[in-house]
């Protein structure tokens, strides 16, 4: 935060309240006050409006911090959490409401401070993420709609610039008249990265099973507010209870959430015209899409009012050219698929990429987040610079600080020479932690004072060496779990989690598993010289049965196993666990948590190796992990083996 930032304390422990005060003090920012109550903050912030709120979760009376920080959220004000403990489920709640930060008590002075320049961080990119979508946007609008010749490929050219405003799976826009033939309705269904399958009349009583007519009452069927309204969860299942047009969305398309966004006409005010956005997931939009719409509201009110006055009235409709992109290519070389899961990541790549913000890959074990990874250091501004990769479950404990930041000459037994480190090799580029949830607390601790002071120290060295890195890290444990378990550091997991992105199991994004096993199968088919080229129905079949535990480096070994195995062009069978063979028998899985399936799964590789986990053909390598990362699964899942060689 900006020094002279009017600072609110929201600390019912009078000496931690007050050192808190002279610490900020002395380092130059203004603060209003002290609050021991929510009431009496909320009082506090009426009179005076805080720039930022230091807010205790554990408070005296019936409200707690968490209660405050949704007010904070509707108020606009920025605030960090103070605590010093928090079990997983105040965990998940306080990170809902969205902190600009978390202080773990005791902290340092150095810490409190380093933390104030987050929040400013946080809120300076935020504002400027905003500012720098919104004129990404207008620039694709204006180019694409110069190139459009009517109404639908004028429609179609906003559809491709509200994409990374509004992550859609289906967009349906609206213009109502007061003269049936006059209006008209086009949708537009997102289909791949780049591409869009129009949705006409045609379209929707196919995909709807709907009669004309029908389909005709149903752009009449939804109010239009003079607002923009927001509809996620719950709130979306009430509305399709009570609105035909939404419950058809949500059983013809798969719509779980939605915004409506009406667009003022001042050329036609008697007109209507609306973007109706619907998202596959139940929480795929939220109140900052609704402030987007308030601030290109203006901007699409003009452009609309002029495709509307160019040419709403010609009666040839010219099917809008779309755009393609092959699987693999374009901006994430290596990574499959065109699922809505997958594409939602794609969005979360393009928008944090270009900035320097640290990135936090969350997902399972073999669903490619070193890829991705990969993928936005190669479309940021550091592409010309190091990617260096280090992965924080393959090495000793004792190892781990020496591979980050180097150690001299004589620094410890051993050190016959110098060693430059991980970190040092990442300057000017990205370093990559993989499994950051498996490194050892004390090391975590080094790892922060690093993140936060942009310098590090060799292991026996003396001077400060400056570092301009930028950091990805991944991980498939749960962090929320791990810290309220004491096996990570909370302000390490907030420093690390600025902008996460989830990546989905393979059996979440069933429909990229055909494409998936077609290029696994070109590949090792080449590699192995081998005439192999089709996979039967049958084989394919099991292929979307199975639950993938492995994810897709799992699928990846299956199929080079069985490219290898083929003794004809025609893949019949796929050999999988014997466990998972006929879904039918095995319906029960559908009922277990991850971690049995996975549990179920290892036991049943384990026991056909033997109990053997390294080596060619052990555990490791059927599974495709690590042997490390698989021992480390077999003692937190409690699995007993037979025979470890």
């Amino acid at each position: 935060m900006q020094k002279g930032t009017r600072i609110l304390i929201v600390e019912d422990q009078f000496v931690e309240a007050n050192h808190l005060q002279l610490m900020l003090k002395r380092a130059g920012y203004h603060v209003i006050g002290i609050a021991r109550t929510v009431p009496d903050a909320k009082k506090m912030i009426e009179k005076e409006r805080p720039g930022l709120v230091l807010l205790d979760i554990f408070l005296s009376g019936k409200e707690t911090g968490i209660d405050l920080a949704r007010h904070l959220k509707d108020e606009n004000i920025a605030f960090i959490y103070l605590s010093a403990n928090s079990n997983e489920q105040v965990l998940n709640q306080a990170k809902a409401t969205h902190p600009y930060g978390f202080l773990v008590k005791p902290f340092r002075e150095r810490d409190l401070l380093v933390a104030m320049e987050i929040a400013q961080y946080h809120q300076q990119n935020g504002m400027e993420a905003m500012l720098r979508k919104e004129e990404t946007f207008q620039k694709k609008a204006k180019e694409l709609l110069e190139k459009a010749t009517d109404f639908d490929q004028s429609i179609f050219a906003i559809t491709q610039s509200l994409q990374p405003l509004f992550p859609f799976d289906v967009l349906i826009a609206v213009y109502r008249t007061g003269k049936k033939e006059t209006d008209k309705t086009i949708g537009y269904m997102r289909t791949g990265f780049s591409e869009y399958q129009k949705i006409g009349m045609a379209e929707f009583q196919n995909i709807t099973s709907l009669k004309e007519h029908e389909v005709k009452s149903l752009q009449y069927d939804v109010r239009i507010d003079r607002r923009a309204s927001l509809y996620v969860n719950e709130d979306f299942a009430a509305l399709c209870r009570d609105v035909p047009m939404k419950q058809v969305m949500a059983a013809g398309f798969g719509a779980r959430s939605n915004i409506t966004f009406p667009i003022p006409v001042p050329s036609e005010p008697d007109s209507v015209f609306f973007f109706s956005f619907f998202s596959r997931r139940p929480d795929g939009f939220d109140e900052a899409h609704l402030e987007m719409c308030d601030r290109i509201g203006h901007f699409l009110s003009k452009t609309i009012s002029r495709i509307l006055g160019h040419d709403i009235r010609q009666p040839e409709i010219v099917a809008p050219k779309q755009e393609k992109v092959k699987d693999g290519a374009g901006d994430f070389p290596g990574i499959i698929g065109k699922s809505p899961a997958l594409l939602s990541v794609f969005d979360n790549i393009l928008q944090v990429a270009t900035a320097d913000t640290t990135v936090l890959i969350l997902g399972e074990s073999g669903t490619g987040k070193e890829r991705i990874a990969s993928s936005i250091h190669m479309i940021s501004r550091r592409k010309d610079g190091p990617f260096i990769k280090v992965n924080c479950s393959a090495l000793p404990t004792n190892l781990i600080e020496t591979e980050l930041f180097g150690h001299e000459k004589g620094a410890f037994t051993g050190a016959v020479d110098k060693r430059i480190g991980k970190f040092e090799l990442a300057h000017k580029g990205t370093l990559f932690l993989d499994e950051i949830g498996e490194m050892p607390m004390e090391i975590q601790a080094k790892l922060l004072r690093a993140l936060q002071e942009k310098e590090i120290e060799r292991i026996g060295g003396s001077n400060t060496i400056k570092v301009d890195v930028r950091i990805v890290a991944a991980t498939n444990r749960k962090l929320e779990k791990e810290v309220a378990e004491g096996r990570f550091r909370l302000d390490l997991y907030y420093r690390l989690n600025v902008f996460p992105i989830e990546i989905p199991p393979l059996r979440e994004r069933r429909e990229d598993i055909p494409r998936l096993a077609k290029h696994f199968l070109k590949h090792f088919a080449s590699k192995n010289h081998k005439p192999v080229a089709h996979l039967s129905e049958k084989a394919l079949k099991g292929l979307l049965q199975y639950s993938w535990p492995g994810n897709i480096r799992e699928l990846e070994n299956l199929m080079e196993r069985s490219v290898l195995l083929s003794r004809t062009d025609t893949i019949e069978e796929i050999p999988l666990p014997v466990n998972f063979q006929d879904p039918e028998m095995n319906s029960s899985w559908y009922l277990r948590t991850i971690e049995e399936n996975e549990r179920e799964h290892i036991e049943a590789v384990l026991k056909r190796v033997n109990g053997r986990i390294r080596g060619v053909g052990g555990a490791a390598d059927i599974l495709g992990v690590p042997p490390t990362t698989l021992a480390s699964k077999i003692q937190k899942l409690g699995i007993k083996r037979v025979i470890d060689e």
